[in-house]
């Protein structure tokens, strides 16, 4: 609205005729001419310059953080309930930590619940109270609450843990005064490298909690016992698939994959064996080697010849037929399973009569693993003890005969030659 319409004049002509004037009206008002819209849209201007330029410095001082997200792992706070604790060589970060919290210590008041309510309370009638549990502002004193030792405490907290790491523990515990603090002062101790080879990363941090370690190790153990392999066979295997970054499910998948491609070819893989060097290997054997590539073709057809070798003593014989140490002594002389089978099963008829004549003519006893040296190894000294046997067998079997042909083709008479 123009200034002498303000003043109530229908024209600025009729204003001006009045002795009114633009001047004296906005002096009267102490308004600058045609300036206020012109401020006003200034003053717009400057806030949102003003709000914008404060969101672009608080994104400025924000770090970004994307690359490196924050790890954690999960442990049990004073009062019993799983808190999480940031740790680098943690595997659960911001996004999985607490849904996994809320599990643990959902499953941990269920249990509690139950045990308070298996035991009875204070309540009558069916039903039960609600179970509250206990908050971390409640004081928590061990000794009085438990009636345990520190370390037996430690045991109950961390049933997974090694004696020795317990000990450590406890001992950080007394120094400390603080279960957090001693559960780091364990882990940077050098026992831990001991009690789980391969935890420890180059830089001395840790790639994984001692659960997830014992968790990894058992697995890949059972995925050896399904293939039938020993996992004592292979344990530096696993410690170095660990050492590697392996994940339990890449193990099984690289075990799966190289046993379906061992298959196709065992049947021309054992053909080869057995020709150019004599060795009956079955399908476990050969894919014992692949798996552990460390182990030379010589030391470990040693461990395979040796059970084999017993294997055959305890069909022909029985159970706990023959030691370890003597299955050793047959295999570093060149017993085969093939000569295993042979002989012992000959040693199971024959070496009992021979035995007991042995003993009715005053000589020693011939045992198992001497009638296989003698009868599959050639063994010439052992062998002539047991002619000299048969012998003397034949000859108080034959009184009215001067001579007796012996099952080895050999001629004898009555008198020891």
């Amino acid at each position: 609205m123009e200034w002498w319409q303000q003043l109530g004049f229908s024209s600025e002509a009729e204003a001006i005729a009045r002795g009114e004037s633009e001047e004296v009206f906005n002096r009267t008002r102490n308004i600058t001419p045609d300036t206020t819209s012109d401020m006003d849209k200034e003053t717009e201007l400057i806030k949102e310059f003003v709000g914008s330029q404060k969101v672009e410095d608080k994104e400025s001082v924000i770090p970004d953080n994307t690359e490196t997200p924050s790890k954690y792992i999960i442990v049990q706070g004073t009062d019993g309930r799983y808190i999480s604790q940031q740790d680098a060589a943690g595997t659960y970060t911001d996004a999985n930590v607490q849904a996994e919290i809320d599990r643990l210590n959902s499953q941990r008041d269920a249990t509690l619940l139950a045990n308070k309510s298996s035991g009875g309370g204070s309540g009558s009638g069916g039903g039960g109270g609600v179970y509250t549990p206990r908050t971390s502002d409640v004081d928590y004193t061990p000794v009085e609450s438990t009636g345990l030792s520190t370390k037996e405490e430690a045991k109950l907290r961390f049933p997974y843990l090694d004696e020795r790491l317990i000990d450590v523990y406890v001992q950080g515990f007394i120094d400390t005064g603080d279960s957090q603090l001693a559960i780091l002062q364990m882990r940077s101790d050098s026992l831990m490298e001991t009690v789980y080879p391969g935890i420890r990363k180059t830089d001395g941090t840790l790639r994984m909690t001692e659960q997830e370690y014992i968790v990894a190790k058992e697995f890949m153990e059972l995925e050896l016992r399904n293939y039938n392999l020993n996992p004592q066979v292979f344990g530096e295997d696993i410690v170095e698939a660990i050492s590697g970054d392996v994940s339990p499910q890449e193990f099984s998948e690289r075990l799966q994959t190289g046993y379906q491609n061992i298959v196709q070819n065992i049947p021309q893989v054992q053909e080869v064996y057995m020709r150019e060097f004599n060795l009956d290997l079955n399908e476990e054997s050969i894919f014992g080697m692949f798996v552990s590539p460390r182990l030379s073709t010589a030391v470990l057809d040693n461990q395979i010849r040796q059970s084999q070798i017993i294997a055959e003593a305890e069909t022909a014989l029985g159970s706990s037929a023959l030691t370890v140490a003597a299955a050793r002594g047959l295999q570093q002389q060149g017993l085969s399973q093939a000569q295993a089978r042979r002989g012992f099963q000959g040693a199971s008829t024959i070496l009992p009569g021979l035995s007991g004549g042995a003993e009715r003519f005053g000589r020693g006893p011939i045992s198992e693993t001497e009638y296989v040296q003698a009868t599959e190894l050639g063994d010439q000294g052992i062998g002539q003890s047991i002619r000299r046997v048969e012998s003397q067998i034949t000859s108080a079997s034959s009184a009215a005969a001067g001579a007796k042909q012996l099952r080895t083709g050999e001629v004898v008479g009555l008198e020891e030659s």
